[in-house]
């Protein structure tokens, strides 16, 4: 639309009609049927900046104001105000079209995300930590060098009878002892000292835990399965195996049976601070069994107020006992722990970090190493019952 002609024949127009009569008449239609045509024509415009509002001086269309209703928001031409409608309607379209409107969101970097930063917990979340079985219940004996040797009960005296003035048979106590040799088992790692500066947790201490556990779950496993100590599972001498007739090749097979034979392979005096260890694995199963039709169940109190126990002993699952079903294969051990040693000549407490070695210095690395010097084997073999498959 041609505005300068627009407003040229409008001014003319109003002449006209300050001088009206029949003679003109026919010319004010006509500049009439002219200006309605040029202002249908559609206002295009070149989009160089949005501003937000009117200016300053136009004195027609105006925004609303919030609670309140200003006499000049819109004309009071009814065409007027046509015109203008479609003039801003024309201008949001032409806008939206050009890409003038942008919505900021934090989801993407370019549109505002890198405003909001990434929120971490500063706490690392960590899995209820294994407790090692062996170095709760073990007996502990400090190592001054690398072997210790622990003298024990051999074989007992003999007496016998004899007749007024008869001699009795001589017999002397016998000895023995368990030798103790400490092994070293630990590892070692690094990490950059970039890591080291800039993390928000205590990744020292995170690290150490870690390690205490790994270590706590491999001594269980040498006490029980034996490789580096004297294991409980394959040195015990009595045994028990499952089944109703103890020649069961799966512990699926078990029964209530042969756990009393395990705890009465002993004399009582020896049951004294006796306890199961066995993997969770088994624990479904010895749930289910009874001393008989009607009996009581063979484990009490599980998940009770009070402690649970397997034919009045109590028990403990052990992760680093295997319980994989299989033939020829001892899951469980009974016994007190009080009859093995473990030998510790350096336990470990703490988390040694080198950040001076050679090629590490050079690369900002810092070395840390945790380790530890044991050394286990039963003290009596004879007062340990261990329970198998055939």
């Amino acid at each position: 639309m041609d505005k300068d002609k627009v407003l040229a024949l409008k001014l003319e127009l109003d002449k006209l009609n300050k001088e009206a009569n029949d003679a003109n008449t026919a010319k004010i239609a006509d500049l009439e049927a002219k200006i309605e045509k040029l202002e249908a024509i559609p206002v295009t415009k070149d989009i160089v900046t949005f501003e937000v509002g009117a200016p300053a001086d136009y004195k027609g269309f105006k925004f609303h104001k919030q609670g309140t209703d200003d006499p000049n928001m819109m004309p009071s031409d009814p065409k007027r105000k046509e015109r203008i409608v479609k003039e801003v309607l024309d201008m949001i379209s032409v806008y939206k079209e050009k890409g003038v409107f942008k919505v900021m969101t934090e989801g993407a970097s370019a549109a505002g995300g890198l405003f909001v930063p990434e929120e971490w917990v500063m706490n690392v979340e960590e899995k209820a930590r294994l407790v090692s079985v062996a170095l709760q219940d073990c007996r502990k004996y400090p190592m001054a060098n690398n072997v210790l040797h622990i003298p024990k009960q051999g074989t007992s005296v003999t007496v016998t009878w004899a007749n007024e003035s008869s001699a009795s048979s001589q017999s002397e106590p016998g000895s023995a002892g368990t030798q103790l040799t400490a092994k070293r088992v630990g590892l070692w790692g690094k990490f950059t000292q970039e890591l080291f500066d800039d993390a928000l947790n205590d990744i020292v201490s995170y690290i150490t835990r870690d390690i205490v556990e790994a270590l706590g779950q491999e001594i269980d496993s040498q006490v029980f399965n034996g490789s580096q100590f004297t294991g409980l599972l394959t040195s015990a001498t009595n045994t028990v195996t499952f089944g109703a007739t103890n020649t069961a090749t799966t512990y699926t097979s078990m029964t209530s049976r042969n756990f009393y034979d395990a705890i009465f392979k002993m004399a009582a005096v020896r049951r004294r601070g006796a306890k199961f260890y066995l993997p969770k694995e088994l624990m479904p199963y010895i749930q289910s069994l009874s001393t008989g039709t009607g009996g009581v169940p063979l484990m009490s109190y599980l998940g009770g107020a009070q402690a649970a126990t397997i034919g009045g002993y109590p028990f403990s699952e052990v992760e680093a006992i295997v319980g994989t079903d299989a033939t020829s294969t001892d899951f469980v051990s009974f016994g007190s722990l009080q009859n093995y040693a473990l030998g510790v000549r350096l336990m470990a407490n703490s988390i040694e970090l080198n950040p001076y070695a050679g090629t590490e210095f050079k690369q900002f690395e810092v070395l840390f190493r945790m380790y530890a010097r044991l050394a286990g084997a039963p003290i009596f073999n004879d007062v340990f019952v261990t329970m198998n498959t055939a």
